[in-house]
């Protein structure tokens, strides 16, 4: 029997136990924000987390955390009547509740993946912009940074809430056959936060380190692999070096 760990959308931790083969008993695995009636065993989420500090483990129970929240958009006229929306980072289990993003009112999906199935798309009244890479180091984050950042400016601008969210799946064989088993992971750890590293650095003119760091501190999870660390310190230096400082959105703290 394994003990599966799900939240809810709530951050409501509940238990459920699934029958399993025997040589599962000790090991204890996570399922993030998943319902299990809504995916066949193969596609469950299972992480092992006895190694993970408390706040990795609790950040990787959250579907979503919230990056930027909305704020006062100054016209030329010096009023400050209209909002931009709030940013978020998460993982695909974010989407297994379409009423919980409608609470944060999230109109605008970016979704970096490639996985096969999504479980909310536009059919479902979302606006969504798709990168479809791996999470690997090898592959090369830069030419999708200037759009995608356009992308979300052009909706935080306009007052729409943003979740940038991503399905870090790695196959694994365990144990020997003749039984294996695929154990799918989802995150929200490198490739939904490298992303809004990189809106970060273009539109609010922060450093690689202070975006990484306000990720780490919203998000304890985050880690781009080494890959997307490369292409976002580049990524810091070329923004540099276009950055005019009439088109740049100061960060505060």
């Amino acid at each position: 029997m394994d003990i599966i760990l799900a939240p809810k959308p709530e951050d409501k931790a509940y238990l459920i136990a699934f029958p399993r083969r025997a040589w599962l008993v000790p090991t204890c695995v996570l399922l993030i924000g998943v319902h299990p009636y809504l995916y066949p065993a193969s596609t469950f989420t299972m992480i092992r987390f006895d190694t993970l500090p408390p706040e990795v483990v609790q950040a990787m129970c959250t579907p979503m955390h919230q990056i930027l929240p909305a704020a006062p958009s100054p016209s030329p006229s010096g009023s400050s009547a209209a909002t931009t929306g709030a940013l978020y980072v998460g993982s695909i289990s974010a989407l297994s509740d379409k009423d919980y993003l409608l609470a944060h009112h999230i109109t605008h999906l970016v979704q970096v993946l490639d996985a096969p199935w999504i479980p909310l798309s536009e059919k479902d009244g979302f606006n969504c912009y798709r990168i479809q890479i791996l999470d690997a180091s090898s592959v090369d984050l830069r030419p999708h940074l200037e759009a995608v950042c356009e992308h979300i400016e052009v909706a935080l601008r306009s007052g729409r809430n943003v979740l940038i969210h991503c399905q870090q799946v790695r196959n694994r064989i365990f144990p020997p056959p003749p039984y294996p088993y695929r154990h799918t992971y989802l995150q929200g750890v490198s490739r939904s936060p490298a992303i809004a590293i990189a809106y970060l650095i273009r539109n609010l003119g922060m450093t690689y380190d202070a975006a990484h760091a306000l990720l780490k501190r919203k998000r304890a999870c985050v880690k781009p692999n080494s890959g997307f660390v490369k292409a976002l310190q580049e990524w810091e230096g070329i923004c540099g070096r276009q950055r005019r400082p009439n088109n740049v959105r100061r960060f505060t703290t």
